[in-house]
C-alpha cells in the first residue's frame, strides 16, 4: 500500500515529511534501522547488527510486497534525503480470519525523539488504516520504556495485558505490555 506525502512541523520547528518508503529507497530504510536499532535495541526487536546485514536486494524485495499488499505499509519520516523515523503496519494476508488486525512497530531516531514527531507518525498511520479498511491495530512495548507507553496511551491505544518474559536481552528476560486499539 503507497501512502501519500504529509508535509508536518515538528515541536522545534524543523520540517519532515512522512510517506511511503519505496523500493527504490531501500538503503535509506536500511541506513535508518541501523542507526536506529544500534541507539534503542533495548526496545525493538533486532540490533543494528542484523540490518547491517540485509542486503539491498532483500530490502527491496520486502518493501516492494510491502507496497503490493492492501493492508499493509511502511511510512517513512524523511528529513531531506534522510529517513530518521520509520512505522510499519503489517496486516495479515487476504483470507484469514485475522485479515483486518495489523501489527504496528515504529522506530525513531534518537535525535528526533521528543519533537512529536513519534505523534505525528502514528496519528498519520491510523487515519491511513482506517483508510484501508483494518479494524484493529496491536502492537507490544517493552515494560522499562515509559516514553514508547505514553505514546501509545496518547494516541488512543489500550494496555490489554502483559507478556512475562517475552524478550531475552543483553543477558536477562525482559517482559512488554500488549497494546490495541480499534480503529
Amino acid at each position: 500500500m503507497i501512502i501519500p506525502a504529509s508535509d508536518i512541523v515538528l515541536k522545534n520547528g524543523h520540517k519532515i515529511v512522512l510517506r511511503s518508503v519505496r523500493p527504490s529507497e531501500a538503503q535509506l530504510l536500511l541506513n535508518h534501522l541501523i542507526i536506529s536499532h544500534n541507539e534503542s535495541y533495548q526496545n525493538l526487536n533486532r540490533d543494528g547488527n542484523y540490518w547491517g546485514k540485509v542486503t539491498l536486494e532483500e530490502e527491496e524485495k520486502i518493501l516492494t510486497n510491502i507496497e503490493n499488499a492492501n493492508m499493509r505499509f511502511m511510512l517513512g519520516a524523511f528529513d531531506g534525503d534522510r529517513i530518521v523515523g520509520g512505522l510499519g503496519i503489517f496486516g495479515s494476508d487476504p483470507g484469514t480470519f485475522t485479515r483486518f488486525t495489523g501489527m504496528l512497530g515504529i522506530s525513531i531516531q534518537k535525535a528526533f525523539q521528543g519533537t512529536g514527531l513519534g505523534t505525528a507518525m502514528m496519528k498519520y498511520a491510523i487515519e491511513k488504516c482506517k483508510e484501508s479498511g483494518l479494524h484493529r491495530l496491536e502492537l507490544s512495548v517493552r515494560t522499562y520504556n515509559p516514553e514508547g507507553i505514553a505514546l501509545y496511551e496518547k494516541v488512543g491505544f489500550r494496555r490489554i495485558g502483559t507478556l512475562t518474559d517475552t524478550a531475552f536481552i543483553d543477558g536477562k528476560f525482559v517482559s512488554e505490555y500488549l497494546y490495541e486499539k480499534i480503529l
